[in-house]
């Protein structure tokens, strides 16, 4: 019996048929890759939020052990060492190493701490900024101004030590703050629109002195990306100089003020369209790389993010300790 084999030919694959197949793996991952840069950037957030609660901690220890929460900066105004709360706290961060190594004695920027402000702590860096890990050396200011460029770790997050005077005249903000009249133009240390981690021109915080409540009022912001400028949609515009960035350094700390939804421009100070409350300027304004909002700390020691569509009343409205304004929804 005779057995016949037949063979049997494959047929391969035609370019029209393969070309398809690219196209449908092109699409897949065009589909897969936003979904994953969304897990990738709720992550980062989530980190950045987790932060901040360990910032509350820190400054909720500070309070618990010392009565008053610490001086939010000292520029000047008592003689006394120049320097910023993140550097306060750090005992109450499990940072007693580099504590150990900062003579809280001595300004910032003497060179007996240089060592020390040159750490990078990790939970002062939000991990969706760009350029980590990131040091200052721009020339420092303050006090013992001496243009020094020294490496300094960077903070991310930032006390909010007032609210600027002319916030009241903008928009629908007209009206929201009763204390209004009894503005000082100019003044610093106004209590009815100072902040928790004020000046210390202003006196140290206790918890009694939040009269608008410690849940209606937030005391650290973000403000992202220094010692680079960035401005509206994540725009590097350069180099900040001052960088005001590192840790350490009582400069960084700001007022909310507002600034140009268009140009990120912040002068001419109280302008008519420096409406925008955050995501339009990190030179000592509210600002970060996470979408549509920025991670705030309030004084109970929760933690909210805040969208950028907020309005700069409600901003200011929950920056003051003791303004008497009434809460607004955000």
């Amino acid at each position: 019996m005779n057995v016949r084999h037949i063979s049997v030919r494959r047929q391969a694959f035609t370019l029209i048929e393969l070309l398809v197949v690219i196209a449908i793996i092109a699409v897949l991952i065009g589909l897969l890759l936003p979904a994953v840069q969304k897990v990738r950037d709720a992550a980062a957030r989530a980190q950045c939020q987790n932060n901040l609660k360990q910032v509350g901690l820190g400054l909720m220890n500070y309070e618990s052990t010392y009565g008053t929460f610490p001086v939010g900066d000292n520029r000047d105004e008592t003689g006394g060492p120049y320097t910023d709360w993140k550097a306060s706290i750090l005992p109450f961060l499990e940072q007693q190493n580099v504590a150990n190594m900062y003579n809280f004695q001595l300004d910032y920027n003497n060179p007996a701490n240089y060592a020390a402000i040159s750490q990078q702590i990790k939970i002062y860096n939000c991990p969706s900024t760009p350029n980590q890990p990131r040091q200052d050396t721009t020339p420092d200011e303050g006090k013992a101004f001496n243009g020094g460029t020294e490496p300094r770790g960077i903070s991310d997050y930032w006390g909010v030590n007032a609210m600027e005077t002319w916030i009241p005249t903008v928009g629908n903000c007209v009206g929201a703050f009763p204390a209004f009249n009894s503005y000082q133009i100019g003044n610093d240390f106004d209590p009815s629109r100072v902040g928790v981690l004020c000046r210390i021109g202003s006196g140290q915080t206790r918890i009694l002195m939040i009269t608008d409540g410690t849940s209606n009022t937030f005391m650290v912001a973000e403000s992202a990306g220094r010692p680079f400028s960035y401005g509206p949609g994540f725009k590097s515009t350069g180099m900040l100089n001052p960088g005001e960035g590192g840790w350490a350094d009582p400069n960084g700390e700001f007022k909310i003020k507002g600034s140009d939804p268009t140009t990120g421009a912040l002068k001419p100070h109280g302008a008519p369209n420096n409406t925008c409350s955050m995501n339009c300027n990190n030179t000592s304004e509210m600002y970060s790389f996470h979408t549509a909002g920025c991670n705030l700390l309030f004084a109970d020691g929760s933690v909210h993010f805040i969208a950028q569509s907020a309005s700069l009343c409600v901003i200011g409205s929950l920056a003051t300790r003791a303004g008497g304004e009434v809460p607004m929804s955000y």
